[in-house]
C-alpha cells in the first residue's frame, strides 16, 4: 500500500471516529417547577445521560436581571450552586438542587443547568409568588405542583455512540475503498 492510499484510509477512519464521537450528544432536562411562594425551598431537578459523578452548575436568576437599581430595595438576586449527577434508572441519570426562595422578590426566574466538564445545558423558568399570609382565624396553605418532563424511552449515553456506529463504519469502509481504487 503506498503512502497516498494509506493517508486516504487514515483520513476516512479519523472522520468516522469524529462522527462516532459526536453522535452520543449529552442531554439534560429540567422538571417543570411552576410557581413557588417566597420563603419556601423549591427542589429543582431533572434527568441527564451524563455519567454519574459529573458536576452540574445550577443557576436561578430573575428574568431581566441587569444592573442594580440603587433606589430599589435590596434583595437576593437568585440562587446558584453545584450538584453531582446521581445514578438513575436504565433510561437516565438524575440530579437535584434545593433552592431557598427566602429573600427572592416575586417574579419570574430563569433556571440554567450546565455541565461543568462539557457543553450540555438546559434551562426553564419558574415564578416566585408573594408569601402566603396566615390570619389568626385560618391558616393558609400553599403547595408546589411539579409535572415531570417526559424522558425518551431510550437515551444515548456518553459512553456509547448508538446505532450510528455500524453506519459510520460502513461509510468509512466505502470511502476507504473508493480512495484506494482512485489511486
Amino acid at each position: 500500500m503506498n503512502v497516498r492510499k494509506f493517508a486516504g484510509v487514515a483520513a476516512a477512519l479519523v472522520l468516522a471516529a469524529w462522527i462516532c464521537g459526536t453522535a452520543a450528544a449529552e442531554e439534560m432536562t429540567i422538571d417543570d417547577i411552576g410557581s413557588v411562594p417566597a420563603g419556601k425551598t423549591v427542589t429543582i431537578s431533572g434527568t441527564t445521560n451524563i455519567a454519574p459523578g459529573n458536576h452540574l452548575t445550577v443557576t436561578a436568576t430573575p428574568v431581566g436581571f441587569g444592573p442594580a437599581n440603587k433606589s430599589a430595595p435590596a434583595g437576593a438576586a437568585g440562587a446558584s450552586g453545584t450538584v453531582v449527577v446521581e445514578e438513575g434508572d436504565t433510561t437516565a441519570n438524575t440530579w437535584s438542587f434545593a433552592a431557598d426562595t427566602t429573600g427572592l422578590q416575586p417574579g419570574e426566574y430563569t433556571v440554567t443547568v450546565e455541565w461543568v466538564e462539557g457543553d450540555a445545558a438546559a434551562s426553564t423558568a419558574f415564578t416566585v409568588t408573594e408569601a402566603a399570609v396566615a390570619t389568626p382565624a385560618e391558616t393558609a396553605t400553599t403547595s408546589v405542583t411539579t409535572a415531570p418532563t417526559t424522558v425518551p424511552a431510550t437515551s444515548p449515553t456518553p459512553t456509547t455512540a448508538g446505532p450510528l456506529v455500524p453506519m459510520t463504519a460502513t461509510l468509512a469502509a466505502g470511502v476507504a475503498g473508493w480512495l484506494a481504487r482512485r489511486r
